[in-house]
């Protein structure tokens, strides 16, 4: 039961950017865990930038640094919007 959680900073998705992210990331989980596409769940959640820190990044990615299969490649402080 594969279940996938993406934090990110506030933006509006098209239908069609949706489905894309979607179809993508069921495709490959499907495919690398070998599942059904119903197994697959995906919680898309935004985070405003000033928030980042104690919301994500600490709990999610400094505290989980040994579960991490790819590192972020920024500093502190977190960069603002539009500077990513």
């Amino acid at each position: 039961m594969p279940h996938i959680t993406i934090s990110h900073f506030p933006r509006t998705f098209t239908e069609a950017e949706r489905a894309d992210l979607v179809a993508a990331l069921t495709g490959t989980v499907t495919r690398v865990f070998g599942v059904e596409e119903g197994a697959v769940s995906i919680t898309v959640e935004p985070v405003e930038p000033s928030r980042w820190t104690e919301r994500v990044h600490t709990p999610e990615i400094e505290a989980k640094a040994h579960l991490l299969w790819k590192q972020p490649n920024y500093s502190q402080p977190i960069p603002a919007e539009g500077t990513r």
